[in-house]
């Protein structure tokens, strides 16, 4: 069998991607890239510093003599310019996954071991984000295609039954689920998800992936119903919000205003409580953002108290509405704005986390970190439970008590 060393970048959507072609060219993955006759590298368009990296990352493999597959979003984004560096590569675009010219979600990933299953529900997006490459290399502006209810339980349930313990359901923007199906019963996020509670047995946890906020809107009665039934979903949510300011939102083409943003946040904690995990998305020097514009995201962070923020410096993508607009933001202040929001995230997330102190909360162990015990806890958030190799604990469910918090990390005791 012809061994395969595997890079990705990017989303978990990717990483599923880039297992189905393993498996579909039927390669053994190796951990080593020595030990590889064939390199695979499944890349990312979202960002221009992530896009210089892959390319110099390419040119580098390249050189090294290994046969070499380039897929996903940057090879349909940049075919002459990887090519004009790897001139052997072969090119595979991420419909090619499933050997078509449309992503058709009718092949989903085996689970071949690990803790983690990922399965990813649907390719395609409802948005016409003015910034966004992702739409020309995935789909988007309407184009949706879901994976069939009956395969994925199937998966599910045969993840589990090897062993996986937490599911990731992933997609471009997983809360779509069956808009192709004209959302009828059965296709929705929301009927899948029970349908997996239901059918699937055993112990595990399912972390819900990121959906767009004025499309989740619409299933979040139904979502949270299920989540406060089940204790196996992670109160996790990751809601793109990008931009507190109203006129930025509009120039970036977003469904939704920053006070409807809001309400679908508090909607949220009303329901589950404070003991939720809430990531959100936030671009910086989008063009036209201006100081009354900036401020206005840096209130909303302050008012909304997100668990996590991942902080963007606007990046021109090709072929984008955003890349000509005018008023471009100097690099010198996306620079500012992005250590002023980004040191105001991690100040919140230190108080967010340290209100988990003195609870006590079953935690999944799912990862030994250079000799740290780190599991995650009902909410998703990260506890170190011990220091040592994890003796054993690797997907364990244990109950801890929750003794201190730092910015990142949760640290507990276990309960004895």
């Amino acid at each position: 069998m012809v061994k395969v060393y595997v890079e990705t970048y990017g989303c978990w959507l990717a990483k599923a991607d880039a297992e189905v072609i393993r498996q579909r060219l039927g390669l053994e993955k190796v951990s080593k890239l020595d030990e590889a006759d064939l390199v695979l590298v499944y890349t990312c368009a979202v960002r221009e510093d992530g896009e210089v990296r892959q390319l110099a990352r390419i040119r580098e493999l390249a050189a090294s003599g290994k046969g070499l597959v380039v897929a996903g979003c940057l090879a349909r984004l940049r075919p002459y310019t990887i090519k004009s560096l790897a001139p052997g590569a072969k090119l595979l675009y991420p419909a090619e996954v499933e050997g078509g010219r449309e992503r058709g979600m009718r092949i989903l990933p085996r689970h071949e071991g690990g803790l983690i299953y990922v399965v990813p529900l649907q390719v395609g997006c409802l948005g016409n984000c003015t910034f966004c490459a992702t739409k020309y290399t995935r789909g988007g502006a309407g184009y949706v295609k879901s994976a069939a209810p009956d395969d994925v339980v199937r998966h599910v349930k045969e993840a589990v039954a090897r062993g996986a313990k937490e599911i990731y359901l992933t997609g471009q923007d997983v809360i779509t689920y069956g808009f192709d199906m004209r959302w009828r019963r059965g296709w929705t996020l929301p009927d899948l998800l029970e349908r997996i509670l239901r059918e699937v047995d055993g112990e595990y946890r399912v972390r819900i992936g990121m959906s767009e906020p004025w499309v989740f809107e619409k299933f979040a009665d139904q979502l949270l119903d299920v989540v406060k039934r089940d204790e196996r979903v992670y109160r996790y949510f990751h809601l793109p919000v990008q931009s507190g300011s109203d006129r930025v939102l509009r120039a970036m083409g977003r469904r939704y205003t920053a006070d409807e943003y809001r309400s679908l946040v508090r909607k949220i904690k009303r329901e589950l409580g404070e003991y939720v995990f809430i990531a959100t998305d936030i671009i910086v020097g989008f063009p036209g953002e201006d100081e009354e514009d900036f401020a206005e995201t840096v209130k909303l962070v302050q008012e909304l108290q997100f668990d996590k923020v991942h902080v963007a410096r606007f990046s021109p993508r090709p072929f984008t509405e955003a890349a000509v607009m005018p008023r471009q933001v100097p690099d010198a202040e996306k620079k500012r704005r992005s250590k002023i929001l980004s040191q105001l995230a991690l100040k919140i997330a230190h108080l967010r986390n340290g209100l988990r102190v003195g609870q006590r909360d079953v935690v999944l162990i799912d990862e030994i970190d250079h000799g740290l015990v780190i599991g995650r806890t009902s909410d998703y958030r990260q506890v170190v439970v011990k220091r040592g190799d994890g003796d054993g604990l690797m997907g364990a469910f244990i109950e801890a008590t929750i003794v201190a918090a730092g910015p990142v990390y949760l640290y507990g005791e276990i309960k004895e």
